[in-house]
Parts: structure tokens; sequence; C-alpha cells
């Protein structure tokens, strides 16, 4: 008979960690003795670690009802975790199998000094494909992945980017920045971005959004390649595939949709 698994566990430490997510769940402070009840220990052990947690700020107690909130600290640690997060390694599953539905073109792509750059991407398996790379840059405005971002943006950092010239890439690119406005109000709405011969002439994209866990945009995903191959009932099945695909991008690295107003014409 093989040795026993070890227990490295320590008690004192799951003990804290128990306190902690029941005061995370809780809708309302909570005091030592029914922190003590719902985490299954005494209520002067939960006390003392109480006290400890909030000498280091990570919990705060409430000085006329004694009840105890997370503090502050935690809020630093969830930064840097999220930080610390690889997106394109995290993203990466999602985009092969949009990649082996699909047999097109996916990118992944972030805003950078008023560009996208693409830091990952699946190239088509057809001869007749979009032509890009890791590491290049586009225009926001005339790229779905582009467009998935800037609808999303706050608006100063949008209304800063309207400011800019909006350069034409196609016949087709949308220029005026009244116009890009409705758009990104559409896109919005459906939660997903198009490009339809904006970029290059005779390919199509369509792209949606990644978000952290404050709900900021910091990602798209995108599907790409000639518009005869993205068009019809094929093309409603992509629409729903990549925001599906950037969904679980999101909930992935802890992020959230989140809710807000239209964007002001």
């Amino acid at each position: 008979m093989g040795e026993k698994a070890r227990d490295y566990s320590i008690a004192v430490v799951m003990r804290t960690l128990d306190i902690l997510e029941a005061l995370a769940e809780a809708k309302r402070p909570l005091g030592p003795t029914e922190l003590a009840r719902r985490v299954g220990t005494t209520p002067s052990a939960a006390f003392r670690i109480l006290k400890t947690l909030e000498e280091r700020g990570y919990v705060t107690r409430d000085t006329i009802s004694g009840q105890y909130r997370l503090g502050t600290r935690l809020a630093y640690l969830g930064e840097r975790s999220t930080g610390a997060i690889d997106l394109r390694h995290v993203a990466r599953p999602v985009l092969e199998e949009l990649h082996r539905r699909f047999r097109e073109t996916v990118n992944l792509a972030v805003l950078d000094n008023d560009h996208i750059v693409y830091i990952d991407m699946i190239e088509s398996d057809h001869g007749l494909r979009m032509a890009a790379r890791v590491g290049a840059r586009d225009h926001p405005h005339s790229t779905s992945l582009g467009k998935a971002i800037l609808a999303y943006l706050p608006e100063p950092e949008l209304e800063r980017y309207l400011q800019r010239p909006l350069p034409r890439r196609t016949p087709h690119t949308i220029t005026d920045p009244s116009a890009l406005r409705a758009e990104l109000e559409r896109v919005r709405a459906s939660g997903v971005a198009e490009d339809h011969e904006e970029n290059e002439e005779g390919a199509c994209c369509f792209g949606a959004p990644v978000f952290d866990h404050q709900g900021r945009v910091v990602a798209a995903i995108s599907i790409s390649g000639p518009a005869v191959r993205l068009s019809g009932p094929r093309g409603d099945e992509m629409r729903e595939a990549v925001k599906d695909a950037s969904l679980a991008v999101t909930r992935a690295i802890g992020g959230r949709v989140p809710e807000l107003e239209p964007v002001e014409g």
C-alpha cells in the first residue's frame, strides 16, 4: 500500500480564507459571532483572525456596529493578479476552437496608442485569406477589432480618438466622426462589430470585445476572411460564435460584461 498523501493545509490559514470568502459572499457587514457560525469556528477564534486581517488592511471594522467588511488591500491584490494573467495564453484555446469550426483566420488584438495591435492569430487554411501578422498595427475605426474596442471606451477616451483624422482605407471606410459614433452604438446594441470591406477591399470581419474584472474593455477577438465566405447564414453563425468566444475569454480572465448607456450622439 502506497504512502498516505500528506495534508499540508494549515488550519488557521484555511479558516482565514473561509472568513474572507464569507465576507465576499455576504451582502452586508458581519460580526465575529455570525462569521464564526458561518465558517464553523468559535467567536474568539474568528475575532483573532479578523483583528489580524484588519491590521493588514484586508478587512475594515465599523466603529459603531463592530461589524466587518472586506478591505481595500484585497483590491490591490486583485489588480496585481489580473495584471499577471497572460491574455494570449488564456485566449488561445478559444481562438483554436473558432478556427477549427470555421477554418477562417481568427485574431486577438489590443488597443495601443490609437492603433490596434495583433497579439495572436491563427491563419485560415484557405489559399485566399487575409494578410496580417502578429505584431502588426491597424486603424481601429476601419476594423471590427478596433470598433469592438472603441464602442466600449470611456467617453473622454472615445472623444479624444474621434478628434483625430480617420484615414480612408477603402471606399467603404467610415471617416465621419458622427457616422462612426452611430456605428459604435450599433456595436453596443448587438455586441458584435463588423467590417464590410472597410479596411481591405473584398474582406469582411466580425469582432467582439473582451472585458476585465472591472468591466473595462481590454482586447477584442475577430474572425476574418473574403466577404463571399462570411455572408449569408454562415456569416450569421460566425457573428454569434465570435460573441460567444469573447464572452468565454472575458470569463476566463475573471472579467465581466459592463452595463453601459448608449453612445452619446
